[in-house]
């Protein structure tokens, strides 16, 4: 639940919304807790809960947190956002919204991301150790968080409009708004083509690429783009 410093939270949030940025919204991640054999909370994945997902008819396959992590990994990792031009989100398939800090260091490896997505499902909030700094929390899903007053607001799938990358960023050489993105952190649906908060919808590539590409692709061309290196 939002806490008394929602208000001093909400305008840090709106003054790194502000201005020549990036935001991307990862969208339809699949960020669920369930109970280990001796009853500790463990992150829901396909593989390891295939029977528990199978008597709940769902598919395991569509189960891939370690998705998250990797479009994490390469958002926090570019320069892009290390010159303060990116902003990420993270919205799950049951509707909950998590803020990404820009200074959040995404473990390298597998098992520590799956520890600290636990974590950050149960106490919904995960503060830097030596600073005053909410690095991810779970927050009310509201649009208006991360869908900045004139922004454009465009999603990645391999049904939209075919274009060149980077040709297509041209457009926001010179913009003093940020421009969202939204990119489905799943691997075979397509939660994007028909996004309610999409205006438009494009496809960068005649083959499927994954979340984590596209990430990537995406920060590379601002990266060129806003002459960040």
């Amino acid at each position: 639940m939002w806490d008394q410093a929602a208000p001093r939270a909400e305008a840090k949030r709106a003054d790194r919304l502000r201005g020549r940025k990036v935001v991307v919204l990862l969208e339809d991640a699949v960020l669920e807790l369930a109970k280990g054999r001796q009853g500790g909370l463990q992150l829901l994945e396909g593989l390891q809960h295939r029977k528990l997902l199978q008597q709940e008819n769902r598919d395991s396959t569509d189960v891939r947190p370690d998705i998250v992590h990797h479009c994490l990994l390469a958002l926090q990792e570019s320069p892009l956002n290390k010159a303060g031009r990116l902003c990420v989100f993270i919205r799950t398939r049951d509707r909950q919204l998590i803020e990404v800090h820009p200074q959040l260091r995404v473990p390298s490896t597998y098992e520590e991301f799956r520890k600290l997505m636990v974590n950050l499902m149960h106490t919904r909030r995960i503060r830097a150790v030596e600073k005053n700094v909410t690095l991810l929390q779970v927050t009310k899903n509201d649009p208006n968080l991360f869908l900045p007053i004139g922004s454009r607001k465009i999603a990645f799938s391999s049904k939209g409009r075919h274009v060149d990358l980077e040709n297509f960023v041209q457009q926001f050489q010179h913009t003093e708004n940020p421009v969202l993105f939204l990119v489905g952190a799943v691997a075979h649906a397509n939660p994007t083509a028909n996004n309610e908060l999409a205006e438009e919808c494009i496809s960068i590539s005649p083959c499927g690429l994954s979340a984590a590409v596209c990430c990537s692709s995406l920060c590379t061309e601002f990266e060129n783009l806003w002459n960040i290196y």
